[in-house]
């Protein structure tokens, strides 16, 4: 049976819109049936006071299978951890037995389920073998995933395509041009999406000048025609241009911990660009997409002072533009969409009084306020009474 929610605020429709004192119908395949100011006919509905509704978050760039390897790429570069095939990151998931990368894979959805998350893209490594062990850890658990597999010498495209939800290069620079268009030929067939890392280091668009004459976001729009570019740390002007309604994911925290630089963010939105957050690497970085939020949030306001983009176009960054850049069915509350929303305690101590609920969310909210989580229309999590 269908069933009904009142809050008294919710973030509702494309445009998170807040709606006070909302009566929120869930339909029992899963869906959002109706959101109204008005109760309905029967008496009987769950009620949260005090509390936001919400469209749960996506995370849009993560790498899960290194969870089990959390710090141990401290005190090493960026190359030296993640450059394939011989960087640190990849010699330890060569010797990571299957129940160690499954139990780290669990260990990953487990922390994303209490901090809003309910979805989340993975670049996923190992050909076949890594997304069958995706597929395994992730089997029994509510949490939604996204698979986008590389191809290998051990794994073709073409055995990978019937498996993956698309593929997530590593970069452009590792491929010819030639190369490079059979893989999007080849996706654009089995609908599949096509994601590429993509000037995350100056080395990178160094090594994509002095092979091919332009950078790597260039090929990677122009040869590509990638549907998703990750990172842009270092996108100049030109590649800002070419990227108009286009997809991007930024991962601020992980290129911090890198030291490799900082994204630009503000300057990607003013170009028209669906700018979407990931937080990458489990082994560098955690996958708390509160905590995200609330570094690019403060960061930018360094940066830019009063001038900085307002917290409601940080927080769809999680939520409206993932579900766009990846055709998900939730990403905000609306009739039809997949019913993927969490409960947030606003009458707790670190919130207490909300004057914006928008700047409240990405500058105070964090796992503690999560009370429920729903996935499909279904209870996911529940945060544990004291």
């Amino acid at each position: 049976m269908s069933y009904t929610i009142y809050a008294d605020f919710c973030l509702a429709g494309r445009e998170l819109d807040l709606l006070e004192e909302v009566y929120i119908t869930i339909s029992r395949e899963g869906y959002f049936e109706k959101i109204s100011d008005k109760a309905p006919k029967s008496s009987i509905y769950s009620v949260f006071e005090d509390c936001l509704v919400l469209p749960t978050f996506i995370n849009a760039h993560t790498h899960v299978g290194d969870s089990f390897a959390k710090e141990k790429g401290y005190n090493h570069s960026i190359e030296e951890v993640v450059e394939p095939p011989n960087g640190l990151k990849h010699r330890l998931l060569a010797d990571a037995s299957e129940e160690e990368l499954i139990s780290g894979i669990r260990d990953a959805c487990l922390e994303m389920l209490p901090t809003c998350t309910s979805t989340f893209i993975d670049f996923r490594e190992g050909g076949l073998r890594g997304i069958n062990l995706l597929s395994e850890a992730t089997k029994d658990l509510p949490v939604k995933v996204i698979k986008l597999g590389r191809p290998t010498e051990e794994a073709v495209l073409e055995e990978l395509i019937p498996v993956v939800d698309g593929v997530g290069l590593s970069s452009t620079n590792i491929y010819t041009d030639e190369e490079l268009r059979q893989i999007s030929e080849k996706c654009r067939k089995s609908n599949k999406i096509v994601a590429v890392h993509a000037s995350e280091t100056e080395t990178e668009r160094k090594v994509a000048r002095e092979k091919y004459g332009f950078s790597d976001v260039k090929r990677a729009v122009t040869v590509l025609e990638a549907d998703v570019l990750v990172h842009l740390t270092h996108a100049d002007e030109d590649d800002i241009k070419l990227l108009k309604g286009r997809s991007v994911v930024c991962c601020p925290r992980a290129n911090a911990y890198f030291g490799v630089g900082f994204p630009p963010v503000e300057e990607l939105v003013k170009a028209g660009t669906n700018v979407c957050l990931g937080t990458d690497n489990v082994m560098a970085n955690s996958l708390d997409l509160f905590r995200e939020m609330e570094f690019l949030g403060k960061t930018l306001r360094c940066r830019n002072g009063k001038n900085a983009l307002h917290s409601k176009k940080i927080i769809e960054m999680v939520t409206v533009n993932p579900a766009d850049a990846f055709n998900l069915e939730s990403g905000w509350i609306g009739e039809g969409r997949s019913a993927d929303f969490a409960v947030m305690d606003l009458d707790a101590p670190n919130m207490r009084p909300v004057h914006n609920i928008y700047h409240s969310v990405v500058h105070r909210a964090k796992q503690e306020n999560v009370k429920l989580v729903y996935i499909n229309g279904r209870k996911a999590y529940e945060k544990e009474s004291i």
